[in-house]
């Protein structure tokens, strides 16, 4: 089975898989105006919500009015529907709602606004209505009939599964879209309705970018391209100092404007969504900061009965750090603690990316941190969730002690082999380092680019492949560690330089460019194909100046860190095309959105390489209730079905708990990789309890296949049950 939903849509491993998601009574097509006559097919295979054989995927075509039986393919001689003809002199914007009218008021359903286009003088789509869909179990009426959650619920008379039965046998697999209890992430369903790889599910829609002059980090939304927090890039409330290293006060950020002493730079993200950013801190101690992306996951650590962390109080979305409700500098509680690392020596914390990791009985496993240190000329390897120190390589001096010439760590990336790639030096490195995170002691050694030129942000794309930016020339250099060579790729033009590169999962690399002359002005995103290192596109960030980063984020659009101008520019991109096209809100192929003081990140600020790369998985997440009255369960087995090709797994893990605000911090059972998995042994025994949260883990390791869940079944008794 080829992982080809796991890489959406046009990737050179194949086709992504289109998944089944229910069907939503929303989205009709435009109106063909045009008669037909003559007897109608049956629809099968499509949408035909007022049965007169037209719909969405029927054999007689689309239909203009899904709702009226009596308009199909002639709708606008029956009133105005999109693509009907109107005169711009004349109409302007009227009422709309393309669903049935006796639900156009009843909550969520709501009438929209419907334009007349002057440049093609026909009636826009209705913008701003809200259509019934499909009832889920949500809490809401989604069909708009004024009763709510009719006919989904569960025995157990809400929209947990369970009571007496729970898991998927011939059924679809449901996601979010079905139940909104349950998490789809990194998965999805392929033709049959059976459970897969899916990039296109993880839900994580943020980038982390270090305000270089500031000493804060910036959490923007992807989707909306609002700054939703800000965050000292250190705490000393919470610090993990295993260096013995001195970490004085004077060592704090200055939020708000001018040089912060720690200096932050590279950011990276976890398996989790948490992120970690590197403080440099020139002629200072460097550390590494945890900040927790879930407020969820968050301590109380003041005991106020509630958070105190960052967020957008007045809405204006951006983050005031002069605004004691909207910045908590280091007494913000998601800041879960600093590291200190590392010499105090100049410029030393400039590399940072997070490996696999690994499984630990009944413990989280966010990958561990490799942090590089510049000057010192070595790696730490940092707990991912204790900030313990794993490791340092060398162990015992620098890189060049052992290898004869010295490698000041500039970027990391890791591949999917567990190989962590290094550029020495920036702006006319020589050397590529590479150490094997999976091993401890480390092995590590070097390869000399034979390609000249600079070098400066670095990536590891799809098959493996390390891409250098090679400032300050036009061009980016890829290493092909299977045969050991070295390609150039010319970028833009005479006069331009490649800063920060990142992939997307098209087959893909992106390149942050600008120009090397006095300001360093302009800023574009180049792409190149992976596969044969040409150029493809090339496109302007207008108005913006020093770009230092390109990142993709797991919408697949495309953004710049512009150094310069304190901005972070989005490009659009089409999900069907791959293609930038316009917003469908702002309209624009590109979008800029303000970020902090001269934001300097070009790692990997969105986790798509990590959760693509280096560690390709994804989890299915379902609560269960047990017992009908509430009482504890006795959880005793989950069994299932499933296809795992070679280097694919599946795992099942469970919690369990009385709480089911609090069930996924309870305590962690697992791994079970052996269908059935008994809950009354070890890795357990799982104690009685009112809930169970069942997650079934799937990974590949080469990106190329995917595993296959067919069913689940997961068994219980309750108090009072007769055996058999």
């Amino acid at each position: 089975m080829r992982l080809a939903s796991w890489l959406p849509l046009r990737h050179p491993l194949g086709l992504a898989l289109l998944v089944a998601t229910g069907l939503a009574l929303a989205a009709l097509p435009a109106c063909s105006c045009n008669s037909t006559t003559g007897g109608t097919p049956d629809c099968t295979g499509g949408v035909d919500n007022d049965g007169d054989g037209y719909g969405q995927g029927c054999p007689a075509g689309p239909d203009c009015d899904d709702f009226d039986p009596g308009l199909n393919t002639d709708c606008c001689s029956a009133g105005v529907y999109q693509g009907c003809p109107c005169n711009p002199t004349v109409d302007s914007q009227i009422p709309c709602f393309d669903g049935p009218p006796a639900v156009s008021g009843t909550p969520p359903c709501q009438r929209g606004v419907r334009s007349c286009n002057p440049a093609s003088n026909l009636w826009d789509a209705c913008i701003g209505q809200v259509l019934p869909q499909l009832e889920v179990c949500n809490g809401v009426d989604d069909n708009c009939d004024g009763t709510v959650d009719e006919g989904v619920q569960s025995t157990c008379g809400n929209c947990l599964p369970g009571c007496d039965q729970s898991g998927v046998d011939t059924d679809p697999f449901p996601c979010q879209q079905q139940n909104p209890a349950i998490t789809c992430d990194g998965v999805g369903t392929d033709p049959n309705g059976d459970l897969v790889l899916d990039s296109s599910t993880i839900e994580n829609h943020y980038l982390w970018i270090a305000n270089d002059h500031e000493g804060t980090v910036t959490k923007l939304d992807t989707r909306t391209g609002r700054e939703v927090a800000r965050y000292a890039s250190v705490t000393h409330a919470r610090v993990v100092n295993h260096t013995g290293n001195n970490f004085p006060a004077w060592n704090a950020g200055t939020a708000g404007g001018g040089y912060a002493s720690n200096r932050p730079s590279r950011t990276a993200v976890d398996f989790y969504g948490d992120v970690w950013v590197t403080n440099r801190a020139p002629d200072a101690q460097p550390t590494i900061t945890k900040i927790l992306n879930a407020p969820a996951d968050c301590m109380d650590h003041d005991g106020n009965g509630m958070i105190d962390t960052s967020r957008d109080v007045n809405g204006d979305g951006v983050i005031n750090p002069a605004d004691p409700a909207e910045f908590f500098a280091e007494a913000d509680e998601c800041i879960k603690f600093t590291v200190v690392v590392g010499a105090v020596n100049s410029w030393q914390a400039r590399a940072i990316a997070i490996d696999a990791g690994s499984e630990v009985e009944g413990q989280r496993n966010p990958g561990n941190v490799w942090v590089g240190m510049f000057t010192e000329q070595a790696f730490y390897q940092i707990d991912g969730e204790t900030g313990a120190l794993l490791q340092r390589v060398p162990a015992t001096g620098r890189f060049q002690d052992s290898l004869g010439v010295s490698v000041n760590p500039y970027g990391a990336a890791i591949d999917g082999q567990g190989r962590l790639w290094a550029p020495s030096n920036c702006c006319g490195g020589a050397y590529l380092l590479r150490i094997d995170t999976t091993a401890n002691p480390a092995t590590f050694g070097r390869t000399s680019m034979t390609s000249g030129g600079g070098s400066y942000g670095v990536t590891v794309d799809l098959m493996d492949r390390v891409w250098l930016g090679g400032w300050p020339p036009n061009v980016v250099y890829r290493y092909t560690p299977a045969t050991d060579t070295w390609t150039t790729a010319t970028v833009a033009s005479a006069g331009w330089g490649v800063r920060g590169v990142g992939i997307d999962t098209r087959g893909n690399v992106w390149g942050a460019v600008h120009g090397t002359g006095a300001g360093y002005p302009g800023s574009r995103l180049a792409r190149i194909d992976a596969a044969t290192a040409t150029q493809t596109g090339l496109w302007d960030m207008p108005g913006q100046t020093t770009p230092t980063g390109a990142g993709v984020d797991f919408d697949g659009h495309v953004w710049a860190i512009n150094q310069t101008t304190s901005t972070a520019s989005r490009l659009h991109i089409d999900s069907a095309t791959g293609e930038p096209t316009p917003h469908p809100t702002t309209g624009n192929i590109v979008d800029t959105f303000p970020v902090g003081l001269h934001p300097y990140t070009y790692s990997d600020f969105t986790g798509l390489g990590l959760r693509t790369v280096t560690r390709p998985s994804g989890e299915y997440l379902v609560p269960i209730q047990g017992c009908a009255n509430n009482a504890q369960a006795t959880w005793t087995e989950v069994s299932w079905t499933s296809t795992e090709p070679p280097g694919t797994d599946v795992t099942v893990y469970v919690r369990a708990g009385d709480d089911l605000a609090t069930l996924n911090q309870a305590p962690l059972y697992g791994p079970w990789q052996v269908s059935p998995a008994d809950l009354t042994q070890p890795p357990g025994p799982v104690p009685p309890a009112r809930y169970l949260l069942l997650i079934i883990r799937l990974t590949s390791q080469d990106r190329e296949s995917t595993p296959i869940v067919h069913s689940y079944n997961v068994a219980w008794s309750c108090p009072g049950d007769v055996p058999g």
